[in-house]
């Protein structure tokens, strides 16, 4: 598998297919391996750019300097001159924060955009949302909180439980609950920045003019629904999804909807 060194960072990042390339982002904890099945639909006709992001998967830490999610846009463009044409980007979560920051920082390289219920909490003070704000507010001073106690464990347990059900942590297979706990400082990073609208702010978000593809789950939280609403408010063209019976995992829950409706936005906007 491939990897580039970015600011003295080694970036682990998955590379399949051929075609118009896509540039992937997982959510927090996580790692690229969360497209693996989209890759495999979708390599016949187009290139799959899957980076692990910062201190997850097989990518190195966050090494301090730099703001994180300016770092975390840094490896994304580096990833974008690696093709020799204007890209799609698709993330989740964490990873749909990061490539609407890239999406505003590099217009020319960009084909279309599709977001599962991206991480911008930073939009629902100033949208009037207060309640949806507190309540995610209250998950990030939680895991701040325990992590910097020392106890990663109970960090990720109420971090887990959050998006994806109560006791859903201590049902996880030991090896993916290691890998979450030991994601938590670096999730602590990025709750630390989450709320600074500096990059994301509205009339920066209403610059993007390609194609834009949101999708969420029926039974997401108050704080991830209420992102899409705002984001749905700003670009009021963009096409909406919403998946019956899915959370916010819905890319790993309900793969086979969500893998065909971003493989026939991509296909609806290849000669974008």
């Amino acid at each position: 598998m491939p990897h580039l060194t970015v600011q003295g960072v080694d970036v682990f990042y998955r590379d399949e297919g051929h075609g118009t390339a896509i540039i992937l982002g997982h959510s927090a904890t996580g790692s690229s391996a969360q497209w693996r099945e989209l890759a495999g639909e979708l390599s016949g006709r187009y290139r799959l750019i899957a980076p692990d992001h910062l201190g997850y998967g097989r990518t190195g830490a966050y090494p301090g300097g730099p703001q994180v999610f300016d770092l975390e846009v840094t490896i994304i463009e580096a990833l974008v001159e690696l093709t020799d044409a204007p890209v799609h980007l698709i993330g989740h979560s964490y990873g749909g924060h990061i490539l609407t920051r890239a999406a505003i920082r590099m217009p020319d390289r960009l084909r279309s955009l599709s977001l599962i219920e991206p991480s911008l909490f930073q939009l629902l003070s100033p949208a009037g949302r207060l309640e949806e704000h507190a309540e995610i507010k209250a998950i990030a001073d939680s895991v701040v909180h325990y992590v910097e106690r020392g106890d990663a464990r109970e960090a990720a347990r109420g971090f887990i439980n959050y998006w994806v059900g109560e006791g859903a942590f201590d049902t996880m297979d030991e090896r993916v609950q290691r890998a979450v706990v030991a994601g938590m400082p670096k999730l602590r990073t990025e709750w630390l920045s989450a709320f600074d609208p500096s990059g994301v702010a509205i009339d920066a978000l209403k610059s993007i003019a390609v194609p834009i593809q949101l999708i969420s789950g029926s039974k997401t939280t108050s704080a991830a629904r209420a992102v899409v609403d705002t984001l749905r408010e700003i670009w009021p063209e963009a096409q909406y999804h919403e998946i019956e019976g899915a959370g916010h995992m819905s890319p790993l829950t309900h793969s086979e909807v969500v893998n065909s409706l971003l493989g026939e936005f991509l296909d609806e906007h290849a000669s974008n």
